[in-house]
């Protein structure tokens, strides 16, 4: 399956520039200038055929199916296992071993696949696609192998809100073509067994089970469209609530500025000030703040008292740049600095179940020895600002509008799938 951008100029020498661009590998650790990887190029774009690899089993060993499905390896169907039975699968060596009641299967990878082309379910979640297993290293992985679309189509409700009616249907293509955008960014970036994993580390997948008819005519409406700058696919970063400002991706994720990912200003009114988290309160025991402190290895034990809090610098965007901590114990009184996003996973949240929601707070210790935190948005706050989306969806910005404001001048393009 070619893979080509569809543009307004015809002229051939634009578009093969254009098309040998597109196989960019992105690393996030930097934002210069992208290389072209000439050597891997013409194998991408033989390479791609619409396909997504998400690992969503790091070590089954049993597998409930729920449909009836096939068993294949080198394309040979080895049995068929009707819906109600389970199959255990075995690392042996390098290889597996699959039992399916008496029977024994020995192979490289095997292949779950439904019969008559419908969905696919595994321990009680449906999937489009199929189902591959191999032995790495020991671990059984279990990888969903699937159409782009589709793969967008699973992400959907688990990282938008749906809304009532179509109050959030703009905001829900300008997602689809962001998710997209980031997924073929990993595609091309590939780990060897798979491309994205299920959770937070990349985009929240749910499968078929998550799946929504607006959220999906969203993705088809928007079908092959992608977001670009200067005829690659963008950098992708989206979060919750900005609070009244994005973040720089230089002040999060990469080395250097990226002209699109800039600090802006999210309206006169912000409009992720709709949002549950636009304003936000965590009140944490001294106690505990402390062992979380220790637990960072920012301090030799836990035998230390909350003198002072010092905002030595914020970002533009008001966030955190440099948090101080006055600490006392029995050797009088010592500093620690943390900075920037990782104040979050730091300080953590109330439960300590999740990370803080933003770095945009201020802070204090009251008189009853808990350390009360007064916060503004939700998430690192690079990018595409969810709730801010979806505002401007109501208001009856169009998704073209709402990637040019948080994407300032990226283009969308389509590929020819």
């Amino acid at each position: 399956m070619n893979l080509h951008i569809f543009l307004h100029s015809h002229h051939k020498i634009h578009l093969l520039k254009i098309l040998l661009s597109f196989v960019l590998i992105f690393i996030y650790s930097s934002c210069a200038p992208s290389k072209r990887f000439t050597e891997y190029k013409e194998s991408l774009i033989k390479d791609y055929k619409n396909e997504v690899r998400v690992l969503i089993g790091n070590s089954s060993r049993e597998l409930q199916i729920e449909s009836d499905a096939y068993i294949i390896s080198e394309n040979e169907k080895l049995a068929l296992v009707k819906a109600g039975n389970k199959i255990i699968v075995e690392p042996i060596y390098e290889e597996l071993l699959i039992q399916l009641g008496t029977k024994n299967f020995n192979g490289k990878e095997f292949y779950l696949e439904s019969v008559n082309d419908s969905l696919i379910e595994i321990n009680n979640k449906k999937y489009r696609g199929r189902i591959k297993l191999i032995n790495v290293d020991g671990d059984v992985k279990t990888i969903n192998q699937l159409s782009l679309e589709d793969y967008i189509k699973g992400v959907m409700t688990k990282e938008m809100p749906v809304g009532k009616g179509t109050e959030n249907y703009e905001a829900l293509k300008a997602f689809a073509i962001a998710a997209r955008t980031y997924a073929l960014n990993k595609i091309f970036n590939s780990r060897t067994y798979y491309d994205l994993l299920p959770d937070v580390s990349d985009q929240v997948y749910g499968g078929a089970d998550s799946e929504h008819p607006l959220s999906n005519s969203a993705v088809d409406e928007t079908r092959g469209l992608i977001l670009t700058f200067e005829n690659k696919p963008a950098i992708i970063f989206y979060h919750s609530t900005c609070a009244g400002y994005t973040e720089s991706s230089a002040n999060v994720f990469t080395k250097e500025e990226i002209e699109y990912l800039k600090s802006i200003k999210d309206g006169d009114t912000p409009y992720c000030s709709i949002s549950p988290n636009f304003n936000w309160k965590e009140v944490i025991p001294e106690k505990t703040f402390i062992k979380r402190l220790f637990d960072a290895k920012l301090l030799k034990s836990e035998n230390y008292s909350i003198e002072k809090f010092n905002i030595q610098s914020r970002f533009p965007s008001g966030r955190i740049n440099e948090l101080e901590i006055l600490l006392k114990n029995d050797d009088g009184i010592s500093s620690i600095s943390i900075f920037g996003n990782q104040i979050r996973s730091i300080i953590k949240n109330q439960t300590g179940s999740g990370i803080l929601k933003s770095n945009n707070f201020i802070i204090q210790i009251n008189s009853e020895r808990n350390i009360e935190i007064i916060g503004k948005g939700y998430g690192h706050g690079v990018g595409l600002c969810q709730w801010g989306a979806i505002a401007q969806s109501r208001l009856g910005k169009s998704y073209q509008e709402i990637l040019s404001h948080y994407f300032p001048g990226t283009e969308i393009k389509r590929l020819n799938d």
